[in-house]
């Protein structure tokens, strides 16, 4: 109950922060609109590992805000304790997510017609009606769809958990570790996994079922981009605490690790670097080719509204990291690169086929029907056609997921592969090692190399659309 209450509070308070921040990004104009709508891919590409340690330089016991506290009224106690509980938990991991929900209610908030809304207006309704009547019923398939999967992220969250769990207190996620590597009680291990899985598999097939329901409605949605109204009068005064406390809670942990990194002594991080863009890159690429050949298989056969097909990318968000990392070393014995590589895929393709998908769905009826009649066979329309048509889906597919899988400590930590590191896991030995300002220094050096994929990626994708 502890890991579903945990996941259900950081899930709400993702929520309001997304949804108050998606009204504000979809009907105003302001200075950082494109900022705050550009953080949406924070949570995929930003491991949970580095936003802990913001967290800690930020919040922690030693970190900026207690330093200030104690510096200014003298005081020989931090004050602020909240971190290393379960509310610190919750406040992470909800603004870790929030920007999740914004973009996806963004998305949807902006592609809602208004006719339906002026309507209610001439007959007398109230804002508050208007919006619980009309708003929130075409609002709330697209909040559910952000909800779900960022709920199975925090019902698998192991880092943040691991690092800010009170004492007496773990999640199933962290609990499994504990049992499989520390106690080595494997009975309970195999209890936890299958109890994880059934639960996580509930959410899933609802979140299926959500997305299926939504990609039907949106198919045929035809709109108008409305514009946006500037910031004024008594609007200012709720937007500047949404501002305020995205700034104290996402913004300042962010800096304070750059600040830690500025500070820290110089290490050598080369062979976690080299070894962290060799194992991203083919995983990354196993991911785009799997999705690719997938979604186009799906196309081919006009299977896009199968149930079944449509789930089968989905099902390996159910599936605990920990718990597939210790199956393999029952199995195994002992991890290796290969056996990471491939457990990377299976855990990662799920994003990269999002990502191409709907870049085929958007591939009309009319395209299709010009690629069969004018092209040699099925396979001279996917290489004219398809592939083309989802180059810049793939490219960011690739980014997507180099980053998640530079990102992830958890599986190298369970599979213990000899002589291993990514940057990563390196972070992480460095942070239990209390090298602090060496774990930021390398946090820092891991998101340039994230933002410099998608940079290349982003060059990539613009100078092949001017040479087509």
């Amino acid at each position: 109950m502890y890991t579903i209450s945990i996941s259900c509070l950081s899930t709400l308070v993702a929520a309001i922060i997304g949804i108050v921040t998606a009204y504000f990004t979809s009907h105003y104009k302001f200075a950082c609109r494109k900022v705050i709508l550009g953080l949406s891919s924070v949570p995929l590409c930003v491991p949970p590992l580095i936003i802990a340690l913001g967290y800690v330089a930020f919040f922690g016991m030693n970190g900026a805000v207690n330093r200030f506290l104690c510096s200014a009224f003298n005081l020989t106690e931090p004050p602020v304790t909240f971190l290393y509980s379960s509310l610190g938990i919750v406040i992470a991991q909800g603004f870790y997510n929030f920007p999740l929900v914004t973009g996806i209610v963004n998305n949807a908030w902006i592609s809602l017609p208004s006719e339906t809304e002026n309507a209610a207006r001439l007959l007398g309704a109230g804002e508050h009606r208007v919006f619980w009547t009309i708003t929130w019923k075409n609002l709330r398939g697209a909040v559910a769809a952000s909800c779900m999967p960022l709920f199975l992220y925090c019902f698998f969250s192991f880092m943040i958990v691991l690092l800010f769990s009170p004492a007496g207190r773990s999640t199933l996620e962290v609990e499994l570790y504990h049992n499989v590597r520390t106690t080595l009680n494997f009975s309970s291990g195999a209890k936890i996994t299958i109890l994880e899985t059934i639960t996580a598999l509930l959410i899933v097939f609802c979140y299926s079922f959500i997305i299926r329901k939504n990609q039907v409605y949106n198919d045929g949605a035809l709109f108008a981009f409305k514009g946006l109204k500037p910031v004024r009068g008594k609007t200012i005064l709720s937007f500047i605490p949404v501002i305020l406390v995205i700034t104290i809670f996402f913004f300042c942990p962010f800096f304070c690790i750059l600040l830690n990194a500025i500070k820290a002594k110089s290490i050598d991080f080369s062979r976690p670097f080299f070894t962290t863009i060799l194992i991203s890159s083919i995983t990354s690429i196993l991911c785009c080719i799997i999705s690719f050949i997938y979604s186009v298989i799906i196309k081919l056969n006009h299977k896009q509204h199968s149930s079944f097909l449509q789930t089968i990318p989905l099902l390996p968000m159910a599936v605990s990291s920990v718990a597939v990392s210790w199956i393999t070393t029952l199995i195994f014995r002992r991890g290796n690169v290969f056996i990471l590589i491939l457990l990377e895929f299976f855990l990662y393709w799920p994003v990269a086929y999002k990502q191409i998908q709907n870049a085929m769905n958007h591939i009309s009826f009319e395209t299709d029907c010009a690629a069969c009649i004018f092209s040699r066979n099925k396979m001279d329309s996917v290489f004219r056609i398809y592939l083309p048509s989802c180059r810049k889906s793939i490219l960011n597919a690739f980014a997507y997921c180099f980053a998640v899988s530079a990102g992830d400590a958890t599986l190298p930590l369970v599979l213990s592969i000899k002589r291993f590191d990514n940057l990563s896991l390196y972070i992480y030995k460095l942070a239990s090692a209390y090298r602090f300002k060496e774990s930021c220094l390398c946090a820092v050096v891991l998101i340039v190399l994230c933002s410099a994929i998608f940079g290349l990626c982003g060059l990539i994708n613009r100078f092949t659309s001017e040479n087509r």
